[in-house]
């Protein structure tokens, strides 16, 4: 086997050791694809620099780097996105006509479980998206959808009920 062959082979099962690890950590599919290809430019931007001994700890301390990076910058990004939904939140706090909604809402909803009420108080009463009731309750916005769906049954049972 060539010297080449056996490289690509040995970056190509560090890469999927790391991945797996970047997967372990709590990084979703695509971020840990995009870190190890990220990984991959610069293992071949800095090959003649590299030697056999450094290759494996330095490649999995870039990933980690790039990584934490990832997460830092999507922390930032949730924070100003709460600082906009905690206004948001404060703004419908504000207003009368509001407040009498949420009376109608939270007597709908009495009969269901807490956490379908949150997110369905989150999305009919303060008009969020799944996305940012998703941040706030730091849950997937599948899992918000899911929940509003249970909700809704729950009242529309309920309501079947009382007829």
């Amino acid at each position: 086997m060539k010297k080449e062959d056996k490289l690509t082979s040995y970056l190509l099962q560090l890469g999927e050791e790391v991945y797996r690890l970047l997967l372990a950590k709590g990084a979703k599919k695509e971020d840990a694809e995009d870190i190890i290809q990220n990984t991959f430019y610069k293992v071949y931007t800095l090959l003649r620099t590299l030697n056999e001994s450094n290759l494996r700890p330095w490649f999995f301390r870039v990933a980690l780097n790039e990584y934490i990076d990832l997460k830092r910058r999507k922390d930032e990004q949730t924070s100003s996105l709460t600082e906009e939904i905690y206004a948001k939140l404060q703004q419908a706090n504000d207003e009368f006509d509001v407040i009498n909604h949420k009376d109608e809402i939270t007597y709908l909803l009495k009969d269901t479980k807490q956490e379908y009420q949150e997110v369905f108080i989150l999305k009919y009463y303060y008009d969020l998206t799944y996305e940012e009731i998703a941040q706030i309750l730091h849950i997937q916005p599948d899992s918000v959808k899911q929940k509003l769906y249970r909700a809704r049954k729950t009242i529309q049972h309920h309501n079947k009920e009382e007829s």
